[in-house]
């Protein structure tokens, strides 16, 4: 395998993997020559992403581990356009994977090539997707997997995580401080990395989403991605210029990164015309991109200035508004992060910087299944799920009022009423007297708000949920 330093040009031919380069520490990228491969492209007749062979790294067929990742669909948003104004609104939608998101990809290709180098053990750092997605290829393929997850992680995702049966290890408030776990405890050539932004081979996998949407619908006029470390917004600009550069595409997209508003760097540094630096701080309803030093961040930004586009935020509440719209438009359950990219799209709209006839194209990235505190607040049916009662409803309303400020009406149907208006306002009082929320009188109408504190203590609770 051959590995470029994006930043100083330098080469690295090895059979094993290797991330940063030796002189500027900038991530490595798999480097191909389009000149051999142009004249023998051919993409074979299978159910899985392993179709696009030929453009990624060489696994020997008889080491691939497939769950049947990929070929998911792709589908015009039609009563989603008529809510936001738009004519084609498009999603690809990446939960219909095998462990419903798109680190489905990066899960076969990571461990497909673990195999083939016989390795034991794979170990990854991971705030959920890419952990669980690994968890279940490696038991596929008999090879253990540890992952080590912060503190902060959806709860589903941990669910299929311990139910794969990996090895989980806590470290940590978010995924930046699980990576440097990962980099000081097992900096070793015993176990396949796998850590997203330590593992080029990713970037490969999750590129064959733009290969997919080429070949349904052609090259959108807009690609838009939720951003994390950065890596997804390049995976897929480098999948489009590949198509392009090997003469299977005409034209390019422009690419939008989104983040939330509360964490945001690769927002900041495009705004500046800066290098991406670390957020001080950040939490964020969209923990799959809750990611305060991106790895990626540099070759994120890369893709979208090379392209033409943006990046921008939104705000948690446009975040968690967007989900409630596409599931009751579309039918499609996102997860939160996944839902940013449809929040930008009515941001984007509204300003005028999206055209009515302009093609676009939104990546869900994965299921809101795996969301289950959500799912709780939103159904009522909290016990379908392993809560404590009285842990779980200030769990609920704690969490629904971390969205953003709301008042006791709104909050009792938002969770389908399924208790008493009197029990919501019995909870308010006792989360307020404890200093967890604040209210505010205007209108003769009292608004809630979550407090400092209240953001500690609602990461305890959801962390105490999980052991109950």
């Amino acid at each position: 395998m051959k590995f470029k330093c994006p930043k100083c040009s330098r080469f690295y031919v090895t059979e094993r993997v290797i991330s940063l380069c030796e002189e500027c520490y900038s991530p490595l990228i798999y480097f191909y020559d389009y000149s051999k491969i142009r004249d023998n492209l051919s993409f074979t007749d299978v159910d899985s992403f392993w179709r696009y062979a030929s453009l990624l790294p060489h696994v020997n067929p008889d080491f691939r581990i497939s769950l049947g990742e990929g070929k998911t669909p792709l589908f015009k948003a039609s009563r989603l356009n008529s809510v936001l104004g738009l004519n084609n609104l498009f999603l690809k939608d990446e939960s219909r994977n095998p462990t419903n998101s798109f680190r489905d990809r990066a899960a076969s290709l990571l461990v497909s090539h673990a195999l083939s180098l016989n390795f034991k053990e794979l170990v990854c750092a991971s705030n959920g997707n890419l952990g669980a997605a690994l968890a279940a290829y490696c038991a596929r393929a008999n090879v253990k997997s540890t992952i080590i997850v912060p503190k902060r992680v959806d709860i589903g995702k941990l669910a299929q995580m311990k139910i794969y049966g990996a090895n989980i290890i806590y470290n940590g408030e978010t995924v930046d401080e699980s990576i440097r776990f990962v980099l000081e405890k097992f900096n070793n050539e015993n176990v396949y990395p796998a850590t997203s932004g330590f593992n080029p081979l990713i970037i490969e996998a999750q590129k064959t989403i733009a290969y997919e949407i080429v070949e349904q619908i052609g090259v959108p006029d807009y690609v838009i991605v939720p951003v994390g470390d950065g890596g997804s917004v390049y995976s897929l600009w480098k999948g489009f210029k590949e198509f392009h550069e090997l003469g299977l595409s005409f034209k390019l997209p422009k690419m939008i990164g989104v983040q939330s508003s509360t964490c945001s760097p690769i927002v900041h540094a495009f705004e500046k015309g800066a290098q991406v630096e670390k957020a001080s701080s950040g939490s964020t309803i969209a923990l799959a991109i809750l990611v305060l030093e991106p790895l990626n961040g540099e070759l994120a930004l890369s893709a979208i200035r090379e392209s033409g586009g943006v990046a921008l935020s939104v705000s948690d509440k446009d975040i968690a508004e967007a989900q409630r719209i596409l599931a009751l438009e579309e039918g499609v359950y996102a997860e939160t992060a996944s839902c940013a990219t449809i929040a930008a799209v009515k941001k984007l709209s509204e300003s005028g910087f999206l055209s009515k006839e302009e093609n676009i194209t939104c990546v869900i990235t994965g299921s809101g299944l795996k969301d289950q505190y959500l799912l709780a607040a939103l159904s009522g049916f909290s016990k379908n799920i392993n809560l404590a009662d009285k842990v779980g409803l200030k769990l609920r309303i704690l969490r629904l009022i971390s969205l953003g400020e709301t008042y006791g009406y709104s909050l009792w149907n938002s969770l389908s009423k399924s208790v008493s208006l009197q029990a919501v306002y019995q909870h308010l009082n006792e989360l307020e007297e404890r200093g967890l929320i604040f209210s505010t009188e205007r209108d003769n109408r009292k608004y809630y708000s979550i407090t400092a504190r209240g953001v500690k203590v609602l990461s305890a609770l959801e962390e105490l949920a999980f052991l109950l």
